[in-house]
C-alpha cells in the first residue's frame, strides 16, 4: 500500500514538472493562457498514454504475447495521436504564426511522433523495470536454493564427523587407553563448535584452525606411539572469515588413508597459509604399501566440492593427486 502511494505521488511530481516545462517552452510562442492550456492538455494526454500502457498493453500482452502487443500498440498510437488532434481543436490551441503556413499533414505528423515518443520512453522504462525485476527474482531464488544446498551438505558432513569421532572414541576405550576420558572431552568441544560456530554461513579461521589443532590431538589419542603429525598454520591470518568444516573431509581422509597411527612410516603434513585475498592449504600424506584405498571418492570430499562450486564458484583451484605412495590435496581460494 505504502509503495502504491509513493509511485502515485512520483507520478504526479513527474508530470507536474512536465507541464511546468513545457509551459515555460510554449511561453515563449504564445500568449500565457494558450501556454498554461497547451501545457496542462499535453501533460495529461502523455500521461494517459503512460498510464495504459503500464496497467494495459505491457502487463496484459507483452509477457505473454509480442505479436499482438506490436499490433495493439501501433492502434493505440495512432488512435491517441488522433484524440491529441481533436483536443487542440475542441481547446481551440492556435499554432504560432509560421506553423499555419506548413502543409496541412504537419499536425497529424507533429501529433503522431509525440505520442510516439512518449509511447518508446514509456515502453523502455517498463522493460527496463521488468528486466530489473526478473533479475532480482532469479537472485532470490538462487541465493534461496544455495541455503538449501548449503544446510542440506552441512547436515551431510556433521553425522561424517560424528560416525568418524566416535569410532576414535570406541578404539581408545577398547584398548583401555588412558586418553578416553580426554577423547570424550575433546570431542564434548569439538561438537560444540560444529553444532553451534558451525550453524553460521561464515566462521572466524582462528576457530576453524583451533578445530583443526583439536582433530588432530584427538586422532594422536589413538595410539600409544608418536606420530609423525605436523601441522603449519604460522603464515595464516586468523581474521579472515571462511565456510566452516571445509578443510576438515581432507584432513579426514589423510589420516583414514595414510593409517598413521598403525605404521611408524607413515605421516600427514598440513599447511595452511594466507596472503592477502589467498586462502592457501596443502596436505600430503604417505600411503601405506599394504595397499591402496580409492581416495577422494567418498561423501566427504564430494560434499566440499559442490560447497567450493556454491560458495566460491570460479574463485577455487582444487589439485588433488594419487601418486604410488603418496597423496597430496592443494586447494586455493579466491576471498572476496
Amino acid at each position: 500500500m505504502k509503495k502504491s502511494y509513493r509511485n502515485l505521488i512520483s507520478k504526479i511530481i513527474v508530470w507536474t514538472g512536465i507541464a511546468f516545462a513545457m509551459f515555460a517552452v510554449t511561453s515563449y510562442f504564445v500568449s500565457t493562457e494558450e501556454a498554461f492550456k497547451g501545457a496542462v492538455l499535453h501533460a495529461t494526454f502523455f500521461m494517459a498514454i503512460v498510464l495504459t500502457n503500464e496497467f494495459w498493453l505491457f502487463p496484459k500482452f507483452y509477457m505473454s504475447d509480442r505479436r499482438n502487443f506490436i499490433i495493439y500498440n501501433i492502434f493505440t498510437s495512432i488512435t491517441f495521436a488522433f484524440i491529441l488532434l481533436l483536443l487542440e481543436h475542441v481547446f481551440e490551441r492556435h499554432e504560432p504564426e509560421k506553423a499555419r503556413d506548413l502543409p496541412f499533414i504537419f499536425p497529424i505528423l507533429r501529433a503522431l511522433v509525440m505520442v510516439l515518443f512518449v509511447d518508446f520512453i514509456s515502453i523502455t522504462i517498463l522493460l527496463a523495470n521488468a528486466l530489473k525485476v526478473n533479475a532480482e527474482n532469479e537472485k532470490m531464488l538462487k541465493e534461496e536454493k544455495l541455503g538449501t544446498e548449503i544446510k542440506l551438505l552441512k547436515a551431510q558432513i556433521n553425522p561424517h564427523f560424528i560416525f568418524n569421532a566416535l569410532n576414535n572414541i570406541y578404539s581408545l576405550t577398547y584398548t583401555k587407553s588412558e586418553m578416553a576420558p580426554e577423547s570424550v572431552l575433546k570431542l564434548s568441544e569439538m561438537l560444540r563448535y560444529v553444532f553451534y560456530d558451525c550453524s553460521k554461513d561464515d566462521v572466524k579461521l582462528g576457530a576453524e584452525v583451533e578445530y583443526i589443532s583439536n582433530f588432530i590431538a584427538f586422532q594422536q589419542m589413538k595410539s600409544e606411539h608418536e606420530q609423525s603429525i605436523s601441522f603449519d598454520n604460522t603464515k595464516v591470518s586468523t581474521g579472515i572469515d571462511i565456510a566452516p568444516m571445509l578443510f576438515i573431509p581432507f584432513i579426514e581422509n589423510a589420516f583414514k588413508y595414510s593409517k598413521v597411527e598403525e605404521f611408524d612410516k607413515a605421516y600427514v603434513n598440513i599447511n595452511l597459509s594466507s596472503e592477502k585475498n589467498t586462502l592457501l592449504l596443502e596436505i600430503e600424506n604417505s600411503i601405506p604399501e599394504s595397499g591402496k584405498i580409492l581416495s577422494g571418492n567418498g561423501l566427504g570430499i564430494k560434499n566440499v566440492r559442490q560447497r567450493l562450486d556454491l560458495l566460491y564458484p570460479n574463485r577455487y583451484d582444487l589439485d588433488i593427486n594419487d601418486e604410488e605412495n603418496k597423496f597430496t590435496v592443494k586447494l586455493k581460494i579466491t576471498l572476496k
